[in-house]
């Protein structure tokens, strides 16, 4: 028997499906919101219909979405829609993918750091997703061969990169983007003070990152404990950092080695 499907809420933006015998809804963007304000009324009427309806299941297509999701925003969804929503008997969530990458990674970063109290998984395509939302299936390790074409310039002069990976690993593969493109950000704000450490502090942050204390890096580098400390004093004034963790930022982003 087809899967009927009942249109519960339309607006401009937003359109929501109770797809009732896979006791699933379906939220389709018809088009971005270009304000929060507006946003956060169409979550709060998303989650009044979810509350009337209370679907197990919850596929949330974000082709056209394109407005970032900034952490004070995060933080009212988590309060206003995800715990609610929990309440009134959600158990899966799906995201597909939308065109934007960075605003997706918006959206996945959240839920990747913080203690949300729901999991979703991302999908690189709605098929994908309702087999993971109604038939439980995962799908197999894809290989991890990434392949980065150039396919041209547009009629504004801007090039056109594009990225084939296995479609079954578009969390990972998005995740892999943003990580490089926050360290690439890292190094553009840093860079500045990066060339004012000598090759010797330099030599000392990749012996701290590799775990070393200043015991162990002062013999390895057959310096005294003193000018270690030295060191580390002049490279925490020049970076201002405080932290190992900082060293190892740091260490990782210039490719010490």
């Amino acid at each position: 028997m087809a899967n009927k499907e009942l249109k519960i809420y339309e607006s401009d933006f937003l359109r929501i499906n109770f797809e009732k015998e896979k006791d699933c809804f379906v939220q389709y963007w018809k088009k971005s919101p270009e304000t929060y304000s507006t946003l956060l009324k169409e979550f709060e009427e998303y989650t009044s219909y979810f509350m009337d309806h209370t679907p197990s299941k919850t596929l949330w297509l974000q082709e056209n979405f394109q407005l970032p999701i900034n952490e004070e925003i995060h933080e009212w969804i988590e309060e206003n829609v995800n715990k609610p929503c929990v309440e009134y008997g959600c158990e899966k969530v799906a995201f597909v993918v939308g065109k934007d990458v960075l605003v997706h990674l918006s959206v996945m970063s959240y839920f990747q750091e913080s203690n949300s109290v729901i999991r979703p998984v991302h999908f690189a395509t709605e098929n994908e997703a309702r087999q993971w939302l109604h038939q439980g299936k995962t799908f197999p390790k894809p290989h991890a061969e990434i392949k980065i074409l150039f396919e041209g310039v547009d009629s504004q002069g801007n090039s056109i990169i594009k990225i084939k990976r296995s479609s079954s690993d578009i969390t990972n593969t998005l995740m892999s983007f943003g990580h490089l493109l926050e360290e690439n950000n890292f190094i553009k704000t840093n860079v500045s003070n990066y060339t004012k450490l000598t090759k010797r502090e330099k030599e000392l942050m990749l012996l701290f990152a590799q775990g070393m204390r200043q015991q162990e890096a002062a013999d390895k580098l057959f310096i005294s404990v003193q000018t270690v400390r030295t060191h580390w004093k002049n490279i925490k004034k020049k970076l201002n950092i405080k932290s190992l963790a900082d060293v190892i930022k740091y260490v990782n982003a210039f490719d010490m080695k």
